[in-house]
């Protein structure tokens, strides 16, 4: 019987889109697997050779069949031999072998011989323009990680010549170029020429800097300026002069840009784009503490008050155990000895298990930096009256100081490597508007050290020292103590040093205590540790040490890591307990 037309063209449809997607079905249902080994090269190459491969990229291939995978094991051979002409071996051997360990599952294997590696015989490497006598470059040349007689490798070539490059453009040398960059290899000596003349031609200067109408005046703008119209080109000081600008709180967005499109006559002008941040800034948070117990905050900051860039601000804290109600005048100086002068005023009163205080200062001070490090210099009067067990007093003390501080870290909120150091001076002289004469010395430490992934060493320690010609008209603020969240976790806020007749702690003339603590991230964000806090406060350096020891929870949370403690005093008879909550960046 004759098909009905009908049927027969359907069926030769079917059938044509049959043989057309049945290669796909079948790929759809095969999953293959390609396995690379490499031997005898070193382990820092493999991963970046075995990328470069051919048969690696394509692996995952719909398409890939038997015959596929065999040309592609084949070619290897010769990607290989050329990829390692980068590392400085030209005459490789490549013993290959591919096997198909089961169906659609191969290993492919290549034994590599490097042979002899290429020496560097000659280096032809010099600077020529304004350059030839720049220090900066003098350096490179001095420390030229290629020399004759070392294994030659195209990546240290390649860095070299990027570091030309870099420190051209970073030191104001815009015309300058290669006059000669090329290696010459010869395979049957195997031995490497190269050559690497850089011609700088001339040095730019900085142009002239235009400043856009702001808040603040000229005056200021050109005292936060490290440039001098004129001067030789050097990145460094543009990326100062953003920073300054940056730091100074007066703007929201800075941008300082080396017109180098449009440089004329050897200069280069500075185009500079700023967007003022808002003259009023509030500031309120609340937040909870086991030495403070719940506390909250307010603060006002008016960010210029004139156009000399004046700043006013005030700050209340309040919590279970202290209020403290602060102002703060500040005045930006900007020479080359001194950023900042102010004026501060402050209110305080406590009221802790050993004492209680109410104070008021007031006083001036300066910030700069001093050999990488901040200094901060101060004098203020203080008035302060305290009860300290069965002690009650009123001392006035005109107080000057002087702080160092020097912070480093890889990440202010989690650090994996940094610490901060610190050093404060202070006193007070008798019959210079201070009813006692006093010297004190306090210096705190801490360091963190990460290793692994989610390990961290937490290491700390405070160390003070007063003299003082009558401790019991010293205030209490001025006295040592110890205890607490950042001090020996396993007894509470201040309830360790020397004690009375009634046993009751009135404080110490020295401190000193520190902790080690391990911590170890298990799930993401969350972790724990395990540590030991060990000091005290004390009026003689004979005087016994306490210990605790304890075990905590960690969360990294978006605000920085958040700590709960518990600790043991262990070397109290009563062996008391401490939970301690804090929440904060490290440093």
């Amino acid at each position: 019987m004759p098909l009905c037309p009908k049927l027969f063209y359907s069926r030769i449809i079917l059938a044509f889109f049959l043989c057309l997607f049945q290669p796909f079905m079948v790929w759809a249902d095969t999953e293959k697997n390609i396995k690379i080994e490499l031997e005898g090269i070193e382990k820092d190459w493999s991963e970046t050779i075995v990328n470069g491969l051919s048969i690696n990229r394509q692996k995952n291939s719909p398409r890939l069949d038997s015959r596929s995978v065999q040309r592609l094991h084949e070619q290897a051979v010769e990607e290989l031999k050329h990829m390692l002409t980068v590392y400085g071996y030209y005459s490789p051997e490549v013993a290959a072998e591919l096997t198909e360990t089961d169906e659609n599952n191969w290993l492919a294997k290549y034994k590599i011989d490097l042979g002899q590696p290429i020496i560097i015989r000659q280096i032809d490497a010099a600077v020529e323009g304004d350059a030839k006598t720049d220090p900066a470059f003098t350096k490179i040349l001095n420390k030229l990680p290629l020399k004759i007689g070392d294994h030659f490798d195209h990546q240290s070539y390649e860095n070299t010549k990027k570091a030309f490059l870099r420190l051209a453009a970073e030191r104001g040398y815009f015309d300058g170029a290669f006059a000669c960059s090329k290696v010459s290899v010869d395979i049957e000596a195997e031995a490497a020429d190269i050559c690497l003349v850089y011609d700088s031609k001339q040095r730019y200067q900085f142009g002239d800097i235009e400043f856009p109408d702001t808040v603040v005046n000229a005056n200021l703008l050109e005292a936060m300026t490290p440039i001098e119209p004129g001067e030789p080109f050097d990145a460094n000081k543009l990326l100062r002069l953003r920073n300054n600008l940056q730091n100074s709180g007066y703007f929201a967005t800075v941008s300082a840009q080396a017109m180098t499109s449009v440089r004329e006559k050897a200069e280069v002008p500075i185009d500079v784009s700023l967007n003022e941040n808002l003259k009023h800034r509030y500031s309120a948070g609340i937040g909870y503490g086991t030495d403070t117990g719940a506390r909250m905050s307010l603060g006002w900051q008016n960010r210029y008050v004139n156009e000399r860039g004046h700043r006013l601000s005030v700050e209340s804290r309040l919590s279970q155990i202290a209020t403290r109600v602060g102002a703060d005048y500040q005045m930006p100086f900007w020479s080359e000895n001194i950023d900042t002068v102010g004026f501060n005023t402050e209110y305080k009163q406590e009221d802790t298990d050993t004492s209680e205080s109410r104070s008021i200062a007031v006083g001036t001070y300066y910030n700069r930096m001093r050999w990488g490090w901040e200094e901060t210099g101060s004098i203020k009067f203080l008035n302060e009256s305290f009860d300290v067990s069965d002690e009650s007093a009123s001392t006035s003390l005109l107080i000057p100081g002087i702080a160092y501080a020097r912070t480093w870290a890889d990440d202010t909120l989690y650090t994996r490597q940094g610490g901060r150091v610190s050093l404060e001076l202070s006193g007070a002289a008798e019959g210079i508007l201070s009813d006692i004469s006093f010297s004190q010395i306090v210096v705190r430490g801490k360091y963190i050290q990460g290793f692994g992934e989610s390990n961290r060493i937490i290491t700390r320690a405070t160390v003070g020292a007063t003299e003082v010609n009558d401790f019991s008209q010293l205030p209490s603020s001025l006295r040592f103590f110890a205890g607490g969240d950042n001090s020996i976790r396993g007894f509470d806020y201040e309830l360790l040093g020397p004690e009375n007749d009634l046993d009751e702690v009135i404080g110490g003339r020295y401190l000193a205590v520190g902790s080690v603590e391990y911590e170890h991230m298990f799930v993401r964000n969350w972790g724990a540790a395990i540590f030991t806090d060990f000091g005290n406060a004390f009026n003689s350096w004979s005087d016994p040490i306490e210990y605790s020891v304890g075990v905590g929870i960690r969360w990294r949370s978006p605000v920085g890591l958040i700590r709960v403690d518990i600790a043991n005093g262990i070397s109290d008879e009563d062996k008391p307990f401490g939970l301690h909550i804090v929440i904060g960046p490290d440093l």
